[in-house]
């Protein structure tokens, strides 16, 4: 009975999945790619589970752009294993791991502003059990330059379960590096999940 709870909890917990973005790759001309990581700290509840405390994550995102308009883009979310007892399963979550695939496609309505649409599949593993699931994202980013060297943007995004936004800025180290914090806030209000906290990140563009 305890594992039937546990993997009921896991698959409602699975919704809450997301990938945190870098900031939006909107400077790309065709032909030209970027790739980022970021180490996010993130405080999470779930109302199934309880409070699971900061989830530390690591996160890779990569764009291409197929023309001056239009990318492709990825990102994958991983989180750093953690054991945390949960009152509501009766006992120990073990090794909880969250990962996330997203693959997209991003169009440019101008320089500043680009509509964003893709698929996101979520896994979490618990105590030996494993859900996984799959869902259509859609969302808008804008991004502007603050100085010569400073931009700052922000993005919301949408699917079935999820609400998620992030606002931050970013530093042009040279022309193809940059680094980027910010602050990302998302929630699943069907279970009651809740996710926020700060990333800092480092993109390459070639």
């Amino acid at each position: 009975m305890k594992k039937v709870i546990i993997a009921t909890m896991l698959a409602s917990a699975a919704l809450t999945g997301t990938a945190f973005a870098n900031a939006p790759a909107m400077d790309l001309a065709a032909g030209q790619g970027q790739f980022g990581y970021s180490y996010n700290n993130l405080k999470t509840d779930i109302s199934a589970i309880g409070d699971l405390g900061t989830l530390h994550a690591n996160n890779f995102q990569g764009a291409y752009a197929l023309t001056d308009k239009l990318a492709v883009t990825g990102d994958y979310l991983n989180t750093e294993s953690q054991t945390f007892y949960s009152y509501k399963a009766g006992g120990y979550l073990r090794n909880l791991n969250i990962n996330s695939t997203q693959l997209g496609l991003q169009y440019k309505l101008s320089h500043n502003l680009a509509v964003t649409a893709g698929n996101a599949k979520t896994e979490l593993k618990a105590n030996n059990n494993s859900v996984s699931t799959s869902e259509a994202f859609a969302g808008v980013a804008y991004k502007t330059a603050l100085t010569n060297h400073v931009d700052g943007y922000a993005s919301y995004s949408r699917s079935s379960n999820i609400e998620d936004w992030k606002t931050g800025l970013t530093y042009n180290v040279g022309s193809n590096l940059s680094v980027d914090a910010g602050y990302r806030h998302f929630e699943t209000k069907d279970i009651g999940s809740k996710a926020e906290g700060m990333g800092f990140g480092v993109n390459y563009k070639f």
